[in-house]
């Protein structure tokens, strides 16, 4: 009986591998032969194409923005009418629930905007990167102001500014106030908008009526200026009364405001690397209302009515 040895073994292991080797030459030297014979050129110093694409940039939530042309083809003329047509977006008035516009505390002006169901101070507003105040509570005003706001966070003309940028949900590190619900950031008109080369100068005028609350809105917008100094000037008047609410019983209760709107804006370049720019914004607004209490009309049943008679609105006396 044969028995192999650890040296044959090696010999065998060896010649296997020289084998390989030799198969895979000669399948090498096929290839060449037959790319010579079907007679193809290979140039190896062709020119290589490089295909590259930006990287995707991973941001939370969602963001949007709305042009001053969109604002005025939608008809945007305060606070709550920006986000008009805007999805999973509303402005609220009040803090929520029944206290939505149930008595004239209401009128301390819109709270913010709701996002996806996040509201009030849980919403981010700034205006030219600034941070917009948070709406202020009142401290004590009976069950006729409860869950109100006495100041709201609604300082804002609409035709004052270039755009509107909102971000819905988580909001990034680039904006200035960062809120769990989202954030609504207004940028205000630049010359930029209206001056380009050739055009040195701009004049706009608009005119408005909403029969809602029987406002008029007066606004006048002037820029001028070149490539290395150029400035921008805008001015915005309203006048209005209550919001109707279209109410055969119960009226609202009658207002009388005006706001004044204006913004002054200048922008220095005196190279393309360098650009000082200088902004300011001016906004006020005055509110003439009037408030009966709800015991207003309790009172004057009081006036009128007969001493022996039991007044409805406490209930049935007691017997006995």
């Amino acid at each position: 009986m044969y028995k192999s040895t650890p040296s044959a073994a090696w010999c065998k292991k060896r010649l296997l591998v020289t084998s390989l080797f030799a198969a895979i030459y000669q399948t090498s030297a096929i290839a060449a032969d037959t790319s010579a014979v079907s007679g193809e050129a290979v140039d190896d110093t062709s020119e290589q194409m490089t295909v590259t694409a930006p990287a995707p940039v991973q941001k939370a939530g969602s963001e949007h923005s709305i042009s001053a042309r969109e604002l005025e083809n939608k008809g945007a003329n305060d606070f709550g009418s920006i986000m008009r047509y805007e999805p999973l977006i509303s402005a609220t008035g009040a803090s929520g629930g029944s206290g939505n516009g149930k008595s004239g505390f209401d009128r301390g002006g819109y709270t913010g905007y709701n996002i996806r169901g996040m509201e009030s101070n849980r919403v981010g507003i700034d205006v030219d990167g600034i941070a917009q105040p948070n709406a202020t509570g009142r401290g004590y005003v009976g069950r006729a102001g409860l869950n109100t706001f006495g100041i709201g966070r609604d300082y804002i003309d609409p035709y004052m500014y270039g755009s509107v940028d909102i971000q819905s949900g988580a909001t990034s590190t680039e904006t200035a106030n960062s809120a769990i619900g989202g954030n609504v950031s207004f940028r205000p008109k630049s010359a930029d908008d209206y001056l380009r080369p050739g055009k040195t100068s701009a004049f706009g005028y608009r005119s408005g009526y909403d029969s809602a609350d029987r406002s008029w809105h007066n606004g006048v917008t002037v820029a001028g200026g070149d490539e290395f100094l150029r400035g921008i000037l805008v001015y915005s008047r309203r006048d209005g009364q209550e919001t109707e609410n279209n109410s055969g019983t119960v009226d609202a209760y009658p207002a009388n405001w005006h706001s004044d709107a204006f913004l002054a804006s200048g922008i220095w370049q005196p190279n393309d690397e360098h650009k000082l720019t200088s902004t300011f914004d001016y906004y006020h607004k005055t509110n003439h209302t009037h408030y009966d209490t709800w015991d207003s009309q309790r009172q004057q049943h009081h006036r009128h009515r007969q001493p022996d008679q039991p007044d409805p609105a406490l209930g049935p006396e007691p017997e006995g």
